[in-house]
């Protein structure tokens, strides 16, 4: 696993949105969809190795590919098994529980559910167990928990220093889908005593939770708690910082109660055993609120340089930069099957008719990593490829023909979102000959565990999805997938 990764483009400013003291008013700013970002830790200023076999060029390589077919390593989220029990939606023409005002599928849902102020329906929600306290936001369930048990309060202050979680209350208030989140406008309250608080719902798996997920509308202010999960973005909301960060499957975390390493923030590399707490719908997006830090259970704890930077601003090139296209980055291994230290590797391609020597050329991504290469195998021969990885030592990366090495401390390649640029310098005044990006996230459907990225052609973009496809080819003794060295299947 990599501990750094880098940002993407097509981050929000858009910073409108409700006014203070409602379920949407925890800090926040509207966005219209989720980025996705990457963070990564900085190189040495230079590094220069010399290296002693060459790497083969079409001519060398007689042998046919292996073209036996791949294995999927990129296990895809399954189905979620959960099925609302319709039999707790309440009577038909009676008053209203919490699964009716939650379950489509109960006779009595309003339809069409309001969404103005003045279209609010009064409510009596009886029995119900406070699950958590924000502020001006309380969250409470059916005690008899499940799909669609869970619901909003925004008391706007009303017994906001008297409510504790376990409280058992009736509740009157109206009812309505404020910015697609089911809300209760607190009117009045009843204390009845306690009650145990329903335990958490465990998900199969974040994604299920997350935006859009399978399950997202099912437990909207339910109770639930996802394991064994790691910070994949540190600012999702990039450039803006507001609290937010995401976990395994895109599923967002948030602050209204807790904030995670406080306050620095989340950090790649963190490694949750649990994360628990209600999930609420806010200012676009489906996210956990950890009430205390007893709903953060760490494993480890992610290195304070796993911090995130957005490309679209940070980014020493702009995507649509000019570039040469003398040499290109033909193609790129940036999450090896097993373990990614020696295993990563960059392969650049010479499309003219002419030797091109890269010495004193430069490797750089978005951030301040930097490799300068050099030493007698920089030079490509006409159509020729050089591949440039970790360690030379083909017993280490995977039978990979490196031809110029820059150590596991040199150049990382980020898992989840991140950048090549090269340049024929490495000072100020030097050309941007190539760059690509690169995503696992949408629109990006071509980035795989255990397989390459495969350049479709030496004049594409690339930084654009099209450009690019999935190795196919299975090559060395680690059950990768891809062409280092020689021509792409995808040429």
């Amino acid at each position: 696993m990599i501990l750094m990764v880098l940002a993407t483009a097509g981050c929000s400013d858009d910073t409108s949105g409700p006014g203070d003291g409602d379920a949407q008013g925890d800090g926040d700013a509207t966005t219209s969809d989720a980025t996705s970002e990457d963070t990564e830790t900085s190189g040495p200023d230079t590094f220069v190795t010399e290296t002693a076999d060459t790497a083969p060029t079409d001519a060398d390589m007689t042998e046919p590919p292996d073209t036996s077919p791949p294995v999927d390593t990129e296990p895809p989220v399954p189905d979620a098994d959960v099925t609302p029990d319709d039999s707790l939606c309440s009577p038909p023409g009676g008053g209203y529980n919490v699964y009716d005002l939650q379950n489509p599928d109960c006779p009595d849902h309003p339809d069409p559910e309001p969404v103005a102020l003045n279209d609010a329906i009064e409510v009596e929600l009886e029995g119900l167990v406070i699950t958590a306290t924000f502020g001006d936001t309380f969250v409470a369930q059916d005690p008899r928990g499940g799909p669609y048990s869970g619901i909003t309060i925004f008391n706007h202050g009303l017994f906001a220093a008297t409510a504790k979680v376990g409280d058992l209350v009736d509740v009157i208030g109206n009812y309505q889908e404020f910015f697609e989140n089911s809300q209760i406008y607190l009117t009045d309250m009843t204390f009845k005593g306690t009650a145990p608080v329903p335990a958490p719902f465990v998900a199969d798996h974040p994604a299920h939770l997350a935006t859009n997920g399978e399950l997202a509308e099912m437990f909207e202010g339910v109770l639930v708690q996802v394991r064994d999960v790691y910070t994949t973005h540190t600012q999702p909301d990039c450039p803006n910082d507001y609290g937010e960060f995401e976990v395994t499957g895109r599923l967002r975390i948030d602050d209204m109660g807790f904030r995670w390493n406080a306050p620095d923030g989340a950090r790649l590399g963190d490694h949750f055993e649990s994360i628990t707490g209600p999930l609420l719908f806010t200012f676009g997006n489906h996210k956990i609120e950890p009430r205390d830090e007893r709903d953060v259970v760490v494993l480890q704890k992610g290195v304070a340089t796993g911090i995130s930077k957005c490309l679209a601003t940070e980014c020493r090139a702009r995507e649509d930069a000019f570039v040469t296209h003398r040499v290109v980055v033909n193609e790129i291994m940036a999450d090896p099957f097993g373990d990614d230290t020696y295993q990563e590797w960059i392969e650049l391609y010479n499309p003219s008719d002419e030797a091109v020597n890269l010495a004193g050329w430069a490797l750089r991504d978005c951030g301040d990593q930097l490799v300068v290469l050099g030493g007698p195998e920089a030079a490509i021969g006409p159509r020729g490829y050089l591949v440039v990885g970790m360690t030379r030592d083909r017993s280490r990366n995977g039978d990979v023909p490196v031809a110029i090495e820059y150590g596991v401390d040199g150049f990382y390649l980020p898992n989840t979102i991140g950048a090549v640029l090269l340049y024929d310098g490495e000072g100020g005044q030097a050309t941007l000959v190539d760059q690509t990006r690169y995503s696992r996230f949408d629109p990006w459907d071509v980035f795989f565990s255990g397989k390459s990225m495969e350049r479709r052609g030496p004049s594409s973009d690339g930084t654009k999805p099209e450009s690019w496809e999935p190795g196919r080819a299975r090559f060395g003794d680690f059950d990768n997938y891809g062409t280092p060295g020689r021509r792409n299947d995808a040429n």
